[in-house]
């Protein structure tokens, strides 16, 4: 009788063969769910930037609304006039825009709209129509994505007023 080997098990070529496509294919999962979850990331930031932008701008436009008279302090500050002795001040620093209140030459509250990533703002006051404009952008992109668009936030001045005398309708 002759002895007939019977295989049981794999050889060395074989196992080191599935360890390398196994390690491979964990390697290129491990990348594919870094780079996920760092979209993920910048996607989140933006919308929370979307969300800051958003409140500004409802923020500002009320006041510039509500308003009488604007001046420009510089590019990046504006100052707005309410009933001769109630200003509200915007500046627009590096990483936010700072809204102080003021009343009688003394500050009474002081706001600030935050952003993770430096930014640049500059106000306009444009005479017809009396308008007042603030545009952000960032200066810097994130790594890997596109260059954010700049947001202009622009609003009537003393709307309200000109609302309750009957100079602006509502068409």
């Amino acid at each position: 009788m002759k002895n007939k080997m019977v295989r049981q098990g794999y050889t060395l070529i074989e196992l080191s063969i599935s360890m390398t496509v196994g390690s491979t294919l964990l390697i290129l999962s491990a990348g594919l769910i870094h780079q996920v979850m760092r979209y993920h990331s910048v996607t989140r930031d933006r919308a929370h930037e979307h969300q800051i932008l958003d409140r500004l701008g409802g923020d500002l436009r009320h006041d510039i609304h509500r308003a009488i008279a604007a001046q420009l302090k510089a590019a990046n500050e504006v100052e707005l006039e309410y009933d001769g002795n109630r200003f509200i001040h915007y500046k627009v620093n590096r990483y936010s825009v700072e809204k102080t209140h003021a009343q009688a030459n003394r500050t009474t509250r002081m706001e600030s709209y935050t952003f993770k990533r430096p930014i640049v703002g500059s106000f306009e006051l444009l005479e017809s129509p009396q308008l007042v404009s603030l545009t952000i952008q960032s200066p810097e992109e994130i790594q890997g994505t596109r260059k954010a668009t700049p947001r202009r936030i622009s609003a009537s001045l003393s709307r309200v007023a000109r609302h309750e005398i009957g100079e602006v309708s509502d068409e």
